[in-house]
């Protein structure tokens, strides 16, 4: 489930989010939380992305945080 929330926060942000800020939004956790739990949650998302896609740059490292790689998908 907060993988699913953390893919679609990502998807409707342009702007590189913060692991702070991911983690008030999907987890609603205070400033003082340790950002180990979203960077966990990212590599799951990578390595599910990458299997699916075979690209695990998808989600990319922005200053102190992430942002999703909106890149055209064509399928054939």
């Amino acid at each position: 489930e907060k993988e699913i929330q953390l893919l679609e926060l990502l998807v409707n942000n342009s702007m590189p989010l913060t692991k702070k800020k991911i983690l008030e939004d999907v987890w609603k956790y205070s400033r003082d939380a340790d950002t180990h739990t979203v960077e966990t949650h990212i590599y799951r998302l990578r390595k599910k992305i990458k299997h699916k896609f075979f690209d695990d740059n998808f989600i990319l490292n922005e200053k102190d945080g992430y942002l999703l790689w909106k890149k055209e998908i064509r399928l054939l």
